[in-house]
């Protein structure tokens, strides 16, 4: 990826940040400097001044969007749930592209009630399924056709542990910290992300989750060339089925050629839950 931004900056301005890849002291002093020094290349390169301030008034705004959606995500922990991992899916994902974060929180707390309203008026519009928890690598795009097959197939998506989904909201930025930059690296630096090693913050938020979800089994999404999170799937198999849950792996792309396979897999899946 790194050596793709060096192409990428033949003709876009790109600003590549040292990420280190573990979550020792360390590696927070360095991830911290990091961050400042992203923050000087944003003054330099749009000729701006930078207040603590300001960054600590932009760390409230984007908390306030991740208690939203936190909150918003969270109506699936209803049983039968009241949306389908698909249209969750939709909204973790598209919030991402919405710039006017100001008042983002709001959008999602206005949906979340609508949703919760709907809801109980008719708890009943999806029936009781297994409740599946997906995991592993982003599934924007096509690659949603794996959520897609597991809900046409029986089984209901209740959370997304994978990246876009909590993994991306669940931990806040200290709004108080002394030193704002470093309350920024250290939420960054504690995501638990394949890249990290060891990754036991992936564990912790997986362990939680399949609680707090009262999961029935989990699907990993793997990308091909996505070697980091290939490698720790075998990992989060030993961790699921510790905790006495069915796990399956599934490798795929973004194309449409193997939604046929897709869906004998998960319907042999769901049918054995």
């Amino acid at each position: 990826k790194k050596k793709m931004y060096e192409y990428l900056g033949q003709f876009k301005p790109v600003y590549t940040m040292e990420l280190p890849n573990s979550q020792s002291p360390v590696a927070l002093e360095l991830w911290t400097k990091e961050v400042i020094k992203l923050k000087e290349k944003l003054e330099s390169h749009f000729e701006v001044t930078i207040t603590d301030e300001a960054v600590r008034e932009q760390v409230k705004i984007m908390n306030n969007v991740r208690r939203a959606l936190k909150e918003f995500y969270s109506l699936c922990k209803n049983e039968p749930v009241p949306m389908l991992g698909q249209d969750m899916f939709k909204i973790l994902y598209g919030s991402t592209y919405k710039f006017d974060k100001a008042n983002l929180a709001g959008e999602i707390h206005a949906l979340t009630e609508k949703i919760q309203k709907e809801y109980e008026e008719n708890p009943n519009k999806y029936p009781k399924a297994p409740r599946i928890l997906v995991t592993g690598c982003p599934i924007g795009g096509n690659a949603m056709k794996v959520v897609k097959s597991i809900e046409a197939n029986g089984g209901n998506v209740v959370c997304f542990e994978n990246c876009g989904g909590a993994k991306s909201v669940d931990e806040l930025v200290d709004e108080n910290a002394e030193d704002i930059y470093q309350a920024i690296a250290d939420r960054y630096l504690n995501i638990g992300c394949s890249c990290m090693t060891p990754n036991e913050n992936r564990l912790k938020l997986m362990g939680r989750l399949l609680e707090e979800y009262k999961i029935d089994a989990v699907v990993e999404v793997i990308l091909q060339a996505c070697h980091t999170y290939n490698v720790e799937a075998y990992q989060i198999k030993q961790f699921v089925t510790s905790k006495g849950l069915p796990y399956m792996c599934v490798e795929t792309d973004y194309s449409s050629s193997d939604v046929g396979q897709l869906n004998t897999r998960c319907a042999a899946f769901i049918e054995m839950l």
